[in-house]
């Protein structure tokens, strides 16, 4: 069964990766890896600064993108 994350997930509400959740518990300077079958994220990252990035797949890369934390909430 494929798993989703709170940004894509087609089930009002419901999601299998809260990325909120995972991003208030990580400590500066860490990641989290999972793997979002619909928006092919596969991490979340959060620097020394604090600052939040998502590893996303695109094509045979991994592309971190910047994202606040406002953006995380669950649909």
């Amino acid at each position: 069964m494929a798993e989703y994350c709170s940004l894509c997930s087609p089930f009002e509400g419901k999601c299998d990766i809260d990325l909120m959740k995972i991003a208030l518990k990580l400590e500066r300077g860490h990641s989290t890896n999972f793997l979002c079958e619909g928006c092919n994220v596969r991490a979340i990252y959060k620097d020394d600064s604090g600052l939040l990035y998502l590893a996303k797949e695109e094509g045979n890369e991994i592309k971190l993108e910047p994202i606040h934390i406002e953006d995380l909430i669950s649909k």
